[in-house]
């Protein structure tokens, strides 16, 4: 209808000029009652309209920089703990470098070459000279003749062995950019950009977020070079940022020579869906060489959101099935593949991670309890089952001798950078905020909680709901205690 009145079909000469505008006062039509009618949501809601001091209400800014008051932080138990385990690992393998790294054929090889010719050389000589006075002496001659076979043997076998160690260092040189292998540890992280590759470094290194050597989170990859980021106070540990393989310029074929991963002691393959071809070949040359590796699926607790919202399932059950599909599609091993989540460094398979990274952390939890059964984290299938499985589960690093202080769960999720619409910016450390305003003045307030809520300025709060609901959408809502005095406050993530 158009004005009320039926549509004319138009004549089979004049449809062809017609149908266009009489289309568009049809589309125009409904796109008037839509619009009168309909309610509009928005995917980004419009920013608060709450004064930009009155959120801040009360707090004193004279506080240093976020870099600053981070450093005045002292360490966590947790970090020492980390440090003394890195050292122990380091201490452990030497001044050398990995063993499964093509080493090049030095002095030392060259003389222990030497010194078998020489010692064959000798033995052949005298042989020579002993084999008229032996005479007869027949079992005394085999005897010389086997010891020279052997000798002769051991010479070609040192000599083919540094002949293919030649030839692995001309194949597999060892990138310029990794100056240091021999007494460092060398771990390198790889995947392709937005897998959450610098928030899994990050947490890693159980950094503190935006402290001093933090990953930038959330940048596009915009360089192809390899990036370094060293433990805090043990830069001989560290870890690289490598770009994905398959791409034009990282050619897969070419990968494993090009970024030197037979250098690395471990390489972790990070990919946040399922391994594509290319990181499934990267993986048998992996084992062909003989380098340990990781193979990383992040981001695992957006997958168990969205599917109990989207099929009502459970924590585990999504767990079960994404573990499932990897080892039977994708062929991963069972002892190799790790689910994690970089929000949730305590939970999933992240400890497990972390423990077979740094084997010494597991030898630091037998030094504090000897009698303590063999390390198996928390957060795995058996620690999340709850009841009798969960208390048999061994200690890991949610125990009070791992753990700086125990945060609420409410707490807990609420740690990291947010923003608001006044482009302030709030960094939350355990049960303190840190406030920077656009003008560059900072602040540092302490969050108020009871049993159901955390509380800001004593005016909005947040409940899990909330929280829950921030973890898929990445904004956070604070809803005011006074409806008609305060008007909702909204953060986003950061990072």
């Amino acid at each position: 209808l158009t004005g009320g009145r039926p549509l004319q079909a138009p004549s089979t000469e004049n449809r062809q000029r017609a149908m266009p505008s009489e289309l568009l006062n049809a589309l125009f039509k409904r796109r008037s009652d839509v619009d009168t009618a309909a309610q509009t949501w928005e995917s980004k809601p419009s920013e608060s309209t709450a004064d930009a001091q009155s959120h801040l209400e009360g707090l004193t800014f004279d506080a240093p920089s976020a870099q600053e008051w981070l450093k005045r932080l002292e360490a966590s138990p947790e970090e020492d703990l980390l440090a003394e385990a890195l050292q122990e690992d380091l201490a452990e393998r030497g001044g050398a470098g990995p063993s499964h790294a093509p080493r090049a054929v030095n002095a030392e090889d060259a003389r222990k070459l030497n010194r078998l010719m020489s010692e064959l050389g000798s033995l052949q000589q005298q042989f020579s000279q002993e084999r008229e006075t032996l005479g007869a002496a027949r079992e005394e001659l085999r005897a010389r003749e086997a010891e020279i076979a052997k000798r002769e043997e051991a010479l070609e076998e040192e000599r083919a062995a540094q002949r293919r160690r030649e030839e692995a260092r001309q194949n597999y040189p060892q990138p310029e950019w990794l100056e240091d292998v021999e007494g460092c540890m060398n771990v390198a992280v790889v995947g392709n950009s937005g897998v959450g590759k610098s928030l899994l470094i990050n947490k890693l290194r159980r950094l503190r977020p935006h402290v001093e050597g933090w990953a930038p989170v959330g940048v596009n990859e915009t360089t192809l070079r390899p990036t370094m980021y060293p433990f805090p106070n043990l830069p001989s540990v560290r870890l690289w940022d490598l770009p994905g393989a398959g791409t034009a310029a990282v050619p897969a074929a070419t990968y494993l020579q090009d970024y030197g991963l037979r250098y690395f002691d471990r390489v972790v393959v990070v990919t946040a869906g399922r391994f594509t071809e290319t990181e499934g070949a990267l993986r048998a040359e992996l084992e062909r060489h003989s380098v340990p590796y990781c193979m990383v699926r992040t981001k695992v607790d957006q997958d168990i959101m969205n599917n109990q919202q989207d099929n009502f399932a459970e924590a585990q059950r999504t767990l079960q099935t994404m573990r499932e599909d990897l080892e039977k599609t994708h062929k991963v091993e069972t002892t190799s593949l790790y689910l994690v989540s970089s929000r949730d460094p305590d939970e999933y398979d992240m400890p497990r991670l972390m423990a077979d990274l740094f084997p010494g952390l597991r030898r630091q939890q037998k030094s504090l309890d000897p009698d303590a059964p063999e390390f198996t984290p928390a957060g795995t299938l058996q620690a999340n089952q709850g009841g009798y499985a969960a208390a048999a589960a061994p200690a890991a690093w949610q125990d009070a001798w791992a753990m700086p202080e125990a945060l609420s769960p409410l707490l807990a999720g609420l740690q990291g950078r947010w923003r608001d619409g006044f482009n302030c910016f709030y960094l939350v450390q355990n049960d303190h905020c840190h406030v920077t305003l656009n003008t560059g003045c900072h602040a540092i307030a302490r969050f108020g909680q009871d049993a159901r809520a955390i509380w800001w300025c004593n005016r909005w709060f947040i409940t899990e709901e909330a929280l829950h609901n921030a973890r898929r959408s990445r904004e956070l809502r604070w809803t005011p205690m006074n409806l008609q005095q305060d008007k909702p406050l909204v953060w986003w993530w950061c990072d």
